[in-house]
């Protein structure tokens, strides 16, 4: 699964990648695509996704840096 971010306030794109993160959990995924771009929300991403619950880690898409991978816990932890 992936989200775009493009063409969001900060407000509005730290709520929905809380949203993308919380779905993916609740489906059992192990990974997901955040696209974001350059900019305010790709320097803020770090920060909203550091700290959340499901979220294990993530890295930049080497092959796109605009875009982060985060990948999650498995659902027992």
């Amino acid at each position: 699964m992936e989200i775009d971010l493009h063409g969001m306030n900060l407000e509005e794109a730290e709520a929905e990648v809380m949203r993308f993160v919380d779905q993916l959990h609740y489906r059992g995924e192990a990974t997901g695509r955040i696209i974001h771009g350059f900019g305010v929300i790709a320097e803020n991403l770090p920060k909203w996704l550091q700290n959340y619950p499901h979220v294990k880690s993530f890295e930049q898409v080497w092959s796109n840096p605009g875009a982060t991978w985060v990948y999650l816990n498995e659902a027992s932890e």
